[in-house]
């Protein structure tokens, strides 16, 4: 087999089962990074006597030198990614031995400053040529739907070798004294980063026949994308940021605190694990949410940092933990931000032109980064120590730096917020699943459904999420449904209708519609759906207004009463009068005072009437009680009934002499007649009451208006009731004098 063929063949569970690999590599070379080209490398040229400027030229030739990518491409395509990877991530450690040479020019700062940008110069060409085969190469080897976690995870795995890294360098260079020692930190970040290297040839694929021959013009392909183009943009204000900032944030405490090198190394790792728990965090997200959302808010969070910065000074009380936030922070949002940015670029970026995509990112980000840095050490030299006035305040120079890059970051928010992205949630729609219902015990819960759980467990997890209500567990909810636990599946489709209306839960609700001989399950997604009010959901819930079964007749009108369909009203109106079944009668009542449809008023006293005429013993009307919450929903006082009656209810001959005595208040030709009973009221002969209440019918249609006519007609309908129940007299009463106190 070829070694396109064995690529392109890759199973996810072999990408998977090879990950270690990658695992591996990425640690090793992280802890090669952070013993040399960081902070060790920083202070190492502070110390030899180099300006800020030039420090910043020093940790700029990186990222400028990512321009390489783009010329690189016809290498990457003639090799493959993979054999040049890892040629190029071996052979740049092999240009920072010239660190160890640097300390016997000590004298000389110009020699010492050619010395160190001979070996940056090297070790930049390099890590341009690796990480600009690397990235298209991670498109094969990642599978894509767990790509932010498999960042995360990388993340997290290098954290605590980092920090004992750290701590181990901080311990060295703070014992000793002089330019000395230093070397054995660069030293052994030069071995550790070799084996790293190696390390790669685990993986498969990248092979050169994976993109054939470079075709002419192959560039022009992403030049022509336009979100392309806007991601380039957005993707490159981060890099000017991020790198500018990452740099000098060092030199900021240093100056402005007085830290120690050694103390600052060891602050300094706190920044990997900051993103090693920002990328854990954002990988979860993006791959249930997609990238746009979680990039903003990491991104607001960066603004809020940049402008916390210039207050943090010697006066400024427990300084020996902001310190360490803010380095933290700076990972957590910074390196989280362009991972998001990364798998972004990953998902959408077309599988057959890869290479050219991120080599143009690749290019386009080292440009403005390595610009920025260069810029940034110029612009700290340019203010000098003094005071500038910015926006009406004294600012010092890296305070400066910090606003500006502030309003770069905000204006990269705006772009990328713009990009198109299949399937993701908006910031706004992101921001409400923290905002509704009680997110932190969502996010619990499902951790704890995503472990091996019992059928009761899971039964139980989904109630709970059901009364959390929090659209952040919608996908174990929705993957609920396939639960082989019909409990389960019970649970979860009540669940779902608590938790907002989201396309991806109206489709999943929708689905359940169609279960044949699962009569249970479709009448707890119908009661779902008209939670919800999925409105665009009513044609499929109207089809079932005719379905055999009455549970789904009954439960159809209801979901459609919910969503408001009003297309469905002849339907129903049919259904209150004609079906077979009391309980679908009783159902289309229902559906219709929750329509507020006037015109079906008198066949819902009819219905009501029908149930009076029953029942042997007037208490015992709960059927009644439906049609009469309809007819006060119509007539609009149904508040004020289900008040009322809850105080009869609980007091027989409370609440009716009330609002008799009310009535009674009112310029009617019963007023007196309703005074005298209110104050002889016996709440078991409810016929006196219904007797003079029915005499306002002439004063309701004095008023000629709709809503008093059709109460008229109400109380003339049920006039000749002898033995009415008392939850009646109460409707009649409020609707009398919703109606006549307008």
């Amino acid at each position: 087999m070829t070694g396109q063929a064995a690529s392109r063949g890759q199973s996810d569970y072999d990408k998977l089962r090879r990950l270690p690999w990658l695992y591996g590599s990425t640690v090793m070379t992280a802890m090669a990074v952070l013993c040399t080209v960081t902070a060790p490398l920083t202070l190492f040229a502070a110390e030899l006597g180099l300006g800020e400027d030039r420090i910043g030229l020093l940790s700029g030739i990186m990222p400028f030198f990512q321009a390489l990518g783009v010329l690189a491409l016809p290498l990457i395509l003639k090799f493959g990614s993979r054999r040049v990877a890892a040629t190029a991530l071996s052979m740049r450690y092999l240009f920072l031995i010239l660190f160890l040479v640097a300390p016997a020019y000590a004298a000389s700062p110009d020699a010492v400053f050619a010395i160190l940008l001979a070996a940056m110069l090297g070790f930049a060409i390099c890590r341009s040529l690796a990480e600009a085969a690397l990235v298209p190469w991670s498109q094969e080897f990642m599978p894509r739907f767990v790509r932010g976690r498999i960042t995360g995870r990388m993340a997290l795995i290098y954290v605590p070798v980092a920090l004992g890294v750290s701590w181990a360098i901080q311990s060295w260079l703070d014992a000793q004294t002089g330019l000395d020692r230093f070397m054995p930190v660069f030293v052994v970040g030069i071995v550790v980063g070799l084996v790293g290297a190696l390390m790669l040839l685990g993986l498969r694929g990248g092979h050169p026949g994976e993109a054939g021959q470079a075709p002419r013009g192959r560039l022009t392909e992403p030049l022509r994308d336009r979100n392309f183009a806007l991601f380039l943009f957005a993707s490159a204000l981060q890099a000017l940021v991020a790198t500018a900032i990452g740099l000098f944030l060092i030199l900021f405490f240093r100056e402005r605190l007085g830290l120690s090198s050694g103390a600052l190394v060891l602050q300094v790792a706190l920044i990997p694990v900051g993103s090693a728990a920002g990328n854990v965090a954002a990988g979860w997200f993006v791959d249930r949410y997609g990238t746009r959302a979680i990039r903003t808010a990491l991104q607001v969070g960066q603004i809020l940092l940049l402008l916390a910065l210039p207050f943090l000074g010697l006066q400024v009380s427990g300084l020996a933990w902001l310190v360490p936030a803010a380095f933290f922070f700076f990972g957590f949002l910074f390196q989280a931000g362009i991972a998001v940015a990364h798998v972004y670029m990953l998902n959408v970026i077309p599988p057959a032109s890869k290479e050219a995509y991120t080599a143009l990112h690749y290019s386009i980000d080292g440009m403005t980064a390595g610009l920025a840095t260069v810029a940034a050490g110029y612009l700290l030299v340019w203010l000098g120590p003094g005071e500038t006035v910015l926006f009406g305040l004294g600012l010092g120079n890296f305070e400066v730096l910090f606003v500006l890059a502030a309003c770069v970051t905000a204006i990269s928010i705006l772009a990328f917020s713009r990009l198109q992205e299949e399937g993701a949630l908006s910031v706004r729609e992101f921001v409400g699943h923290f905002t509704t219902g009680n997110p932190m015990k969502a996010l619990w819960g499902i951790n704890r459904y995503a472990s091996r759980t019992s059928e009761d467990r899971r039964r139980d997890l989904a109630f709970r999420f059901s009364g959390l209500g929090s659209p952040l567990a919608k996908e174990e909810l929705i993957a609920a449904l396939r639960d082989p636990s019909f409990d389960v599946r019970q649970e979860a489709i009540s669940a779902l209708g608590h938790i907002g209306r989201h396309p991806a839960v109206v489709r999943a609700l929708e689905e359940v519609l169609e279960y044949q001989g699962l009569v249970e399950l479709r009448y707890e997604a119908l009661r779902s759906l008209g939670r919800l009010r999925a409105i665009g959901s009513a044609p499929r819930v109207a089809a079932l207004l005719d379905d055999a079964h009455p549970m789904l007749r009954a439960s159809a009108a209801r979901a459609l009463g919910e969503m408001g369909h009003a297309q469905s009203l002849p339907r129903i109106r049919e259904m209150l009068a004609g079906d077979d079944e009391l309980d679908c009668r009783l159902a289309a009542a229902s559906a219709l005072g929750k329509l507020k449809d006037r015109e079906s008023l008198t066949g819902l006293v009819a219905l009501y009437l029908s149930q009076a005429a029953d029942i042997e013993t007037p208490v015992a009307e709960p059927r009644g009680k439906v049609v009469l919450l309809a007819i006060t929903k119509i007539l609009r006082c149904e508040e004020d009934f289900a008040h009322q009656w809850r105080r009869e209810e609980a007091q027989p001959g409370l609440a009716v002499p009330g609002l008799l005595l009310q009535l009674g208040r009112l310029p009617t030709s019963a007023s007196r007649e309703l005074r005298a009973l209110a104050a002889e009221y016996d709440p078991d002969k409810t016929g006196a009451a219904l007797r003079v209440l029915t005499r306002l019918a002439p004063d309701l249609d004095a008023l000629a208006r709709p809503d008093a006519q059709a109460a008229a007609r109400v109380l003339r309908q049920v006039g000749d009731l002898r033995d009415p129940h008392p939850a009646l007299v109460v409707a009649l009463g409020v609707i009398a004098l919703r109606v006549l106190g307008r």
